[in-house]
């Protein structure tokens, strides 16, 4: 059911990300909140998501840049925010978010559009064969396949970081793990080349297929594959 799903609340002020939690959970919905967007990829190696209310004004990465990510991965998105302006509007729904609420935001208006997204989310992804597919390496064609069906091709340090990285999907590979994966023997130097390797990768990635590759840094300990 729409109800039993979980909803991500991404919101710096803490009395708003409180109170929408409370109304999401008295709504039937599980929720959590995240005060930031890194906040938010940390929490997600534990969590799930069905539906992300996101603050465009977000300490660190903004919310515009999250929906994006979120977009990337088939994940939908409503923006919660003060600006009311027309161009922040269009910017918020070119970003890829489905619904854009101005706050002070009326929390039933606000659940109603979640359940009416969620709604859509499910009649989309029914069928098995509209069903996206995840994401899959080919080690020996050197290829990343994306869920939309397009491909990456991948130098030899690409690969080795993507088959370290998805051997444990969901899981922080540290930075010595990263770093003997691709043959390296300086943790820090080498993770700052690996770290320059996936901002090539992600970069090859969006343009190639559209889609944002699922890497996520995990401040101060290496990385996380978040399919």
């Amino acid at each position: 059911m729409v109800s039993e799903s979980t909803i991500a609340v991404v919101e710096d002020d803490e009395d708003i990300r409180i109170n929408v939690c409370r109304y999401l959970a008295h709504s039937g919905f599980r929720a959590w909140a995240a005060e930031s967007a890194e906040d938010f990829y940390v929490q997600l190696l534990r969590e799930k998501v069905d539906l992300a209310v996101i603050d465009i004004g977000l300490p660190g990465e903004d919310g515009l840049s999250l929906v994006r990510r979120l977009a990337g991965q088939g994940i939908p998105t409503v923006l919660m925010t003060a600006r009311a302006e027309v161009e922040s509007r269009i910017l918020g729904l070119d970003a890829g978010a489905l619904q854009y609420f101005v706050k002070p935001v009326d929390m039933q208006e606000l659940v109603a559009g979640i359940r009416s997204q969620l709604r859509n989310k499910r009649h989309h992804t029914s069928g098995g064969a509209n069903a996206l597919a995840p994401w899959r390496l080919d080690a020996i064609g050197r290829v990343l396949h994306a869920p939309n069906q397009q491909a990456v091709g991948l130098t030899t340090r690409e690969l080795e970081l993507l088959g370290c990285l998805m051997k444990t999907p969901g899981a922080v590979v540290s930075k010595q793990a990263l770093v003997q994966a691709v043959g390296g023997r300086e943790i820090e130097d080498d993770f700052h080349r690996i770290e320059s390797a996936l901002t090539r990768l992600r970069r090859k990635t969006l343009d190639d297929t559209g889609l944002t590759l699922p890497v996520r840094s995990v401040f101060g300990k290496g990385l996380v594959f978040v399919p």
